[in-house]
């Protein structure tokens, strides 16, 4: 399996950053900055991470307006998960392999703890993001991945230096390791409601705690479906917000084209930012 050297990842320094900002946040915050950290985490996780990076964008499996796409792919990309072509190709890389030796997320053949932590290591096939690699924006997001999150670090500096704790690099951790469970959890502790073709879970807590994403087995079976919740507890908060959008025409449920395979299509050479390989070398791979 193809792997980037840690310190050579700028997702990987990062949340390095990101992970120790834990221990000023815990030290010397206040209330009402954990409650800020709490909304960041909420733009962040449910609307960057599950709504836009995984359902929309990963799946296609709802429409959005295109606002909406580049404001959740912003608050995708200051999560500091990776830009929104790698996290996706690496996202269905993982649904193309599940718990097979190259699953990228299988905790049970890369470890349950290098996928809770280490799993930005795996340098994404991008030939599984062609469609986003035909799409300007998300080209320039990729290599402009660093710098993004370098001027939201100065809008945040400009403030107060410790909003860049309680704002962005906290937040930031807690979607780390809600998102890297989904997987570690997500395919070991929990039930399985319909047949288990892989070893993906339903696990309640990660249910709750991101979006509804936890509904994990659900997802397996129905990987082409916006609402994970498949029984009366089963909280999906994303689709809850997919619904409101449906309710003011402005989404639309189902599945819209597929993701994986596709045409080749000719992409521009050396889009990248320092430490982030080349849209044109990855998807070479």
């Amino acid at each position: 399996m193809n792997h980037s050297k840690p310190f050579s990842n700028p997702v990987f320094r990062g949340q390095l950053i990101a992970h120790v900002s834990i221990i000023p946040m815990i030290l010397y915050a206040h209330a009402w900055q954990y409650g800020i950290a709490v909304m960041i985490y909420f733009l962040s996780g449910c609307f960057g991470m599950s709504m836009t990076y995984h359902r929309f964008l990963s799946h296609r499996s709802w429409r959005c307006p295109r606002w909406f796409e580049i404001l959740g792919t912003f608050f995708g990309t200051i999560a500091l998960t990776g830009s929104s072509l790698a996290w996706c190709a690496v996202h269905l890389d993982h649904h193309a392999h599940t718990d097979q030796v190259s699953d990228p997320h299988s905790p049970k053949h890369q470890s349950f703890w290098k996928v809770q932590f280490l799993s930005m290591m795996y340098r994404p096939k991008l030939r599984y993001t062609r469609d986003l690699i035909r799409d300007r924006f998300h080209r320039f997001v990729h290599r402009y991945y660093i710098h993004i999150n370098l001027v939201y670090a100065i809008i945040l500096m400009t403030i107060s230096p410790f909003a860049l704790i309680y704002a962005w690099l906290f937040p930031a951790a807690l979607v780390w390791n809600a998102g890297s469970a989904i997987n570690t959890l997500g395919h070991t502790f929990g039930y399985g409601s319909h047949d288990k073709r892989d070893e993906s879970r339903n696990n309640l807590i990660i249910g709750y705690l991101a979006w509804g994403e936890g509904w994990h087995n659900n997802h397996h079976r129905y990987p082409g479906s916006a609402f994970f919740g498949r029984k009366w507890y089963e909280l999906d908060l994303s689709a809850i917000f997919i619904r409101a959008f449906q309710g003011k025409q402005l989404a639309v449920a189902g599945p819209t084209r597929s993701r994986l395979g596709g045409a080749s299509i000719s992409v521009a050479s050396g889009i990248s930012s320092p430490g982030i390989p080349s849209v044109q070398t990855l998807v070479d791979k």
